[in-house]
């Protein structure tokens, strides 16, 4: 019988491969450390949401909704290799495709047991590498008057 984990966006168990469990382990680190609401996190996240003909999917993609943000400009983009599976070709091939249909605001490879960051400039035109995330924003308040 094989392993599984509980993978929390999907709410249900599935098979413990060496990429779920590196997929398993972001999500848990964005939760703990940055603060991303678990309800925004998705896994295995299906392109053709945005676009029919495209049956791609992508590892994590957390959503930037309190920001106004439509579904096409997420907050983070998240790429899964396990441990030992380290191609940059490979992987920028496949972000790219990914960049075609998206305009995240970061960026991240998680390759096993480390992990790689980037930042859409100011044009929003190109991807700057960057040490680490923020902590998820904390949405803006508006008080009423009298508070």
């Amino acid at each position: 019988m094989s392993r599984s984990v509980f993978d929390i966006s999907r709410q249900k168990e599935v098979a413990a491969t060496p990429e779920e469990e590196v997929r398993q382990q972001v999500v848990s680190w964005l939760i703990k450390e940055k603060k991303v609401p678990a309800h925004l996190i998705e896994t295995e996240f299906a392109l053709k949401a945005l676009d029919p003909k495209n049956a791609d999917r992508l590892d994590i993609l957390v959503h930037h909704f309190r920001a106004g943000n439509p579904l096409n400009r997420p907050w983070l983009l998240v790429e899964c290799k396990r441990p030992g599976v380290e191609s940059p070709q490979a992987l920028q091939a496949q972000v790219n495709k990914y960049l075609r249909i998206l305009t995240p605001q970061f960026i991240m490879l998680a390759l096993g047991n480390r992990a790689i960051f980037f930042s859409l400039s100011d044009d929003k035109k190109s991807f700057a590498p960057v040490s680490d995330i923020p902590e998820y924003p904390v949405p803006v308040r508006t008080l009423s008057r009298g508070n």
